[in-house]
């Protein structure tokens, strides 16, 4: 049923920028033709011209908006292009993703959650039967280590990431015995243009992307890029809140 020859075919959201970005060079590296999503037209149009429209299939979408992404949907549907591989890394983070500590607002949670959450399910909702019927897939969800620990003014963030990774591990148990597989990324510290500080140990969007790519063909489920900072985050959720504070300060 796939088109392009029956090449694997591959779709990332948050294609435009940082890790997004990242992938989409390092899967056509490895063969792989891309759909690529973003919210920019023209970050979109140049990537066209740089990749070349024979591997890379740019549409401009905003995750956040459920109609756009079932839009977009039906339209590569009809065209016969179904993806293997799905790289759900669209999402709200750093800076952007950062709290008022005077004002806790529903609405700044509500923006956080229609895209780091919402706008992974919508992907899901549109794809998983096409997928089912046809080869099968794999959903890849970009997470973060902050699903494991909250920082100060990102707790509408955290809740998030955690919210989707257990909505993953639903759907991974839901469809074990089928041709759908879903993995989690607990990403650390990338140096993306929402990173806020100088954290240690942060990895360039090329190095995740290796990674990312490296342990989704391995079938992993659960992928950790740093154990430092998975450690991290388990310790200082059992610190007294004085000792967390004083390592987060440190930390930056």
């Amino acid at each position: 049923m796939r088109s392009l020859n029956n090449s694997d075919i591959a779709l990332v959201t948050g294609a435009s920028k940082g890790i997004g970005y990242a992938l989409v060079e390092e899967l056509i590296l490895n063969g792989w033709k891309v759909v690529g999503v973003a919210r920019s037209k023209e970050a979109l149009d140049e990537m066209s011209k740089k990749f070349g429209e024979d591997v890379f299939i740019s549409c401009n979408c905003d995750v956040s908006n459920g109609e756009s992404v079932k839009g977009i949907s039906k339209r590569l549907q009809e065209k016969g292009i179904i993806p293997a591989l799905f790289f759900l890394n669209a999402g709200i983070a750093g800076e952007a993703a950062c709290e008022d500590v005077n004002v806790v607002s529903t609405q700044k949670h509500k923006e956080i959650f229609d895209t780091n959450y919402f706008g992974v399910l919508h992907w899901i909702e549109q794809w998983i039967s096409v997928c089912q019927r046809d080869f099968g897939a794999r959903f890849v969800v970009t997470s973060s280590i902050n699903a494991i620990f909250a920082p100060p003014t990102g707790s509408a963030y955290a809740a998030s990431k955690a919210a989707i990774a257990k909505a993953f591990e639903g759907f991974a148990l839901t469809y074990h015995n089928t041709n759908l597989k879903f993995s989690v990324v607990y990403a650390g510290p990338v140096a993306t243009d929402g990173l806020k500080g100088n954290l240690p140990f942060t990895w360039s969007p090329k190095k995740m992307a290796k990674y990312m790519l490296k342990n989704t063909n391995k079938g992993k489920s659960r992928i950790h890029n740093s154990l430092f900072y998975s450690s991290l985050a388990r310790i200082l959720r059992m610190l007294p809140k004085k000792y967390t504070m004083k390592i987060l300060r440190n930390l930056r």
